[in-house]
């Protein structure tokens, strides 16, 4: 239940406090309580008065970057915890058998087919290599990252995209595991970098090209002295590289925040991000502002006047619109939008007419029931895709998807017939060729994939459909709803083997998220698979926050609602253990980055309602989010603590604020990357440091370090299988059997 205070005449829940049931410390295992800690972290306390609350902060000092004190520390806790992790007594066996999984485990990802080429990352245990397939049907190695110099073997590729041509690639690689990346042009036929490079970089900005792939847009990270606080992701420019052409002499064409190269067209503040596209068979150029939401603004200009450091754009998108995908094709910008329909409508407008604004836009695809076409999710999966036959679109239901045909002219709907129901994890469309490539998957289902050829209306093989490492036929997956405190249904998903005996003897993982509206969507992961194997259950629950449910579903866990995404997450528990499948003592929760407030809320509100929990480099300490790089971006999402009318509830939902003295607390592994640039390592040594010494359990609060880690968005298969090994060694030894 919640206690609740007022704060400037706003009802917060303040504490968390657990409800019935439970644990003793006589159900767990002997080995299970901590022993050999290191020493205590030093405290000093530091106060702060906030809109009329007092807050207590004693590990303040462990904050900043480059802070020799707390990287000290830290490295500590990792060798102690890697000590730990390795006299555990199941580790070795995980080990050998992730490391053999992911061993002979081949992924495709990010194809893309352009000029009769198939370009496309192969990754096995390492971190992937640049492929094409000729028209041919022969392939070669463009890049092996491992190949750079100075790369040091952790090279990885983050992204790349092919001249329209299909001449050049421009790729952005990540020597040091930040995501800050080079992006550089190699050339297709020789496999030689052209020497036209920039930097730094995000790993998540690529090239644009200019429809004659004489050079491209990108996005730059603004030097160290013109960030604002000295985060890395504000101020961020967007330049015009001519290939050929000293990078030093790149226009900026516009720029986030204020100063030289501002557009008084279309003025965006300093944590957002500035991107351009050039779409093929059009006059226009589409700019956006993005941030860590799912809303944009989109303004156009003619792409002759786009690219002038002085552009007039026009401005036809604010985020009250809530837009959450554009593209244009022709003089017809499509806009995906859920301001009138939370489940999203596809609009229309035609830019040639004088003076249009989204409000002449139309609605031109017919949607029925639950039918999305907004959400967000980690995967190469465009919304609306126009093609140079036809505009493409990707339409949901209950987590599988499907792609509708838009005939340009007549404005026909058809349906696209699926080879197989699941996740799209590539959906991928250009002005430069007819059809689209598309990529599904299952949560038992590996990746299979397609090329969509309009002459026969069919889907084609691309003969890249990854095999299962090893069978798993015995694993079904089950879908059904958790009831959270206040009566809402939420989605859950059960991997179980299909012989489970309901009965509670098994242990359980359950994962969350609930953050952006982005939605957990089946994904074939064979190292959580073989967890499931053995007889363990892995389950999701699709708490309010996520997207599965449309935007109305994110604005439910969102803010001031956060709390309610934490609600859903612990009552999953309780719902793995009524269905049969587990018992409380007997499931961990998992989760991190934004995640982790519902993982830290779950812990610090309702710590014995499971048996464990594994963090993931986590976000835990929002009320300091303006003292952490990447802070400012996240604002949309969480609320700004500088502010009066955000900070109660960004109090509300922050868990190092939350954590009582003098509290049973359940076992924790909370997991570090070093190299982290989206969440920093701080906010987990504060926590962990906080909990341990308001914990009466004697249950481990270990911290795990990766030294070459960062936040994980390209981590390696060799990487992959070490955590999960970790961390499931972690869950044998803390949640009891029978």
């Amino acid at each position: 239940m919640y206690r609740t205070t007022r704060l400037r005449g706003r009802r917060l829940p303040l504490r968390l406090v657990a409800v019935a049931g439970a644990l003793t410390l006589s159900t767990l295992p002997a080995f299970a309580a901590q022993t050999d800690t290191p020493p205590p972290a030093r405290t000093v306390d530091a106060v702060d008065h906030l809109f009329g609350t007092t807050l207590h902060d004693p590990y303040r000092w462990m904050e900043g970057e480059h802070n020799a004190e707390f990287q000290q520390w830290l490295a500590a806790q990792g060798d102690d915890t890697r000590a730990k992790l390795d006299a555990l007594p199941t580790l070795k066996d995980w080990q050998q058998t992730l490391q053999k999984t992911n061993g002979s485990t081949v992924i495709y990802r990010a194809q893309r087919y352009v000029d009769g080429k198939l370009f496309f990352i192969r990754q096995a245990q390492g971190s992937g290599t640049l492929m094409v397939r000729e028209a041919d049907g022969s392939e070669r190695v463009l890049l092996d990252p491992a190949t750079l110099t100075g790369a040091g073997g952790h090279a990885s590729i983050t992204l790349f995209t092919p001249s329209p041509d299909g001449s050049k690639v421009a790729l952005n690689t990540d020597h040091a595991g930040n995501e800050v990346t080079r992006l550089e042009v190699l050339d297709v036929k020789s496999g030689k970098l052209t020497g036209d490079a920039v930097e730094p970089v995000w790993g998540e900005f690529g090239a644009n090209w200019l429809p004659d792939s004489s050079g491209f847009a990108y996005t730059q990270m603004a030097p160290p002295d013109q960030r604002t606080g000295g985060d890395p992701m504000q101020d961020m420019r967007l330049l015009l590289h001519r290939l050929g052409t000293p990078s030093a002499q790149d226009p900026v064409l516009l720029r986030a925040g204020t100063g030289p190269g501002a557009s008084t067209s279309f003025a965006m503040a300093a944590n957002r991000f500035p991107l351009i596209d050039f779409p093929a068979g059009s006059r226009w150029a589409l700019a956006s502002a993005a941030a860590a939401q799912p809303e944009l603004s989109y303004c156009v200009a003619t792409q002759s006047e786009a690219v002038k450091p002085a552009a007039s754009w026009r401005c036809i998108v604010g985020l009250d619109d809530k837009v959450q995908a554009a593209a244009i094709h022709g003089d017809m910008l499509y806009l995906v939008s859920s301001r009138e329909r939370s489940n999203g409508q596809l609009l229309a407008l035609d830019l040639s007419r004088p003076h249009a604004s989204i409000a002449d836009a139309r609605s031109i695809l017919p949607l029925q029931g639950d039918e999305m076409i907004v959400g967000i999710t980690l995967n190469d999966a465009q919304q609306v895709a126009p093609a140079r036959d036809a505009l493409y679109v990707k339409v949901s239901r209950q987590g599988i998807d499907g792609i509708r045909r838009i005939d340009y002219a007549s404005g026909k709907v058809e349906t696209i017939p699926m080879p197989l129901a699941g996740a799209a994890s590539l959906f991928h469309a250009d002005g430069h060729q007819d059809g689209f490539l598309l990529e599904l998957r299952g949560w038992i289902t590996p990746p299979k994939s397609w090329r969509y050829e309009v002459a026969g209306a069919a889907l084609r093989s691309l003969g890249q459909d990854e095999a299962s490492p090893a069978d798993y036929s015995m694993i079904e997956a089950t879908e059904t709803e958790l009831v959270s405190k206040d009566g809402t249904h939420v989605p859950l998903t059960i991997l179980h083997r299909k012989d489970s005996k309901l009965d509670g003897s098994h242990r359980a993982i359950l994962f969350a998220y609930g953050s952006y509206g982005l939605s957990i969507v089946p994904s074939f992961k064979a190292v959580r698979l073989e967890w499931v194997k053995r007889g363990n259950i892995f389950a999701y629950a699709h708490v309010r926050g996520g997207g599965e449910k449309g935007e109305a579903w994110h604005l439910a866990g969102k803010g001031p609602n956060k709390y309610k995404g934490v609600e859903d997450f612990v009552a999953g528990v309780a719902r793995l253990s009524e269905l049969g499948y587990s018992r409380p003592q007997r499931t961990g929760l998992v989760a991190g980055s934004a995640g982790g407030l519902l993982i830290g809320g779950a812990v610090v509100g309702y710590p014995t309602q499971f048996g464990a929990a594994v963090f993931l480099v986590s976000l835990l300490d929002p009320v300091r989010l303006m003292q952490a790089a990447n802070g400012a971006n996240q604002i949309g999402e969480l609320g700004d603590p500088r502010k009066a009318a955000d900070f109660p509830s960004v109090l509300a939902m922050d868990p190092y604020q939350h954590i009582s003295p003098h509290t049973a607390y359940p076992a924790m592994m909370l997991g570090v990357g070093l190299n982290d640039s989206r969440v920093a390592p701080w906010e987990t040594g504060k926590f962990a440091a906080r909990l341990r010494a308001a914990n009466t359990s004697g249950r481990p609060v270990w911290i795990r370090t990766d030294a070459q880690g960062g936040h994980g968005m390209q981590v390696s298969l060799g990487a992959e299988a070490t955590l999960y090994a970790d961390l499931f060694a972690f869950m044998d030894a803390q949640l009891p059997r029978p």
